[in-house]
């Protein structure tokens, strides 16, 4: 499978790649570790992104988040214009914090995305004319790169994510968008108490600076981050512990615990007690 790289297709000095392209031929299944939106001009063609297999055509728009898997297969002749970029990208000033949590509906935290979910922003024939020449103005600004060029781009990338989101937030208020996000991401805690839940990678996925996202958590939980992930971790090892038929090497490493010392430190810190003393008292 075709790995495509950041440090290969964004040119140095620059924060992000855009390209138009028309193909009639199938584009082979491939991932990459940079942030990709597709626009389709032209023409129409199925896309695959992961499991989600979606019909689109022009006026459609998929978000598609690194390391995701995606081919797509042309009805005849398509056109599309592509926008790669590092997902730092996001932080510098384009996401806010009213609006970072409604990214993950696009493609953030496709591990919990729920079956009908759309991963396509639709725009209608009265809005298609605005956002084509929205991308063709970003692509004139890429190519030609004059004075300031690159922050002519960043507020070009605000203006179109913000249509993008007003899309898929048509009809929500913004603390049901919010409130659904903390769950889902809650939610994805609890179901990988063995995946990667520390702070950087976890704001990575939602597009947060990790220093906002540490502080909103916070506020959010009444806790930190990891406070909040090893209270469900040693939460989940004694639902495993009180089926008795496995070892405490057994309960810690399927509580997502490196080791068993590892365990029975942080067991301590959260109870207050020993794993042992806790057991006893029991």
């Amino acid at each position: 499978m075709k790995i495509y790289r950041s440090d290969r297709l964004i040119e140095k000095g620059s924060s992000l790649h855009i390209f138009s392209y028309t193909a009639d031929e199938p584009m082979a299944e491939h991932t990459h570790d940079f942030i990709e939106i597709v626009y389709v001009r032209a023409g129409s063609a199925t896309e695959q992104v992961n499991d989600a297999t979606y019909e689109v055509s022009r006026g459609d728009f998929t978000f598609i988040n690194y390391g995701s898997i995606h081919k797509f297969t042309p009805h005849g002749s398509f056109s599309y214009t592509n926008l790669c970029f590092d997902p730092e990208t996001l932080g510098e000033g384009i996401i806010t914090p009213e609006n970072a949590f409604a990214l993950l509906q696009l493609t953030a935290f496709e591990e919990i995305r729920r079956e009908g979910d759309s991963g396509v922003v639709s725009f209608g024939v009265g809005e298609r004319d605005e956002i084509e020449a929205l991308l063709a103005s970003m692509q004139k600004e890429y190519e030609k790169k004059e004075s300031s060029w690159q922050t002519v781009l960043k507020s070009y990338m605000n203006i179109l994510l913000v249509r993008m989101l007003r899309k898929i937030t048509a009809g929500q208020t913004e603390s049901g968008v919010d409130g659904k996000m903390w769950r889902e991401l809650s939610d994805y805690i609890d179901k990988n108490p063995g995946g990667e839940l520390s702070l950087s990678a976890l704001a990575g996925k939602c597009f947060y600076n990790p220093s906002y996202f540490s502080r909103a958590f916070k506020e959010k939980f009444g806790m930190t981050l990891t406070e909040y992930v090893n209270k469900r971790k040693v939460e989940h090892a004694l639902e495993l512990a009180a089926k008795g038929d496995l070892s405490v090497e057994d309960v810690a490493a399927q509580a997502g615990f490196s080791s068993k010392s590892s365990f029975y430190r942080t067991f301590q810190k959260v109870k207050g007690v020993s794993f042992g003393e806790y057991r006893r008292g029991k």
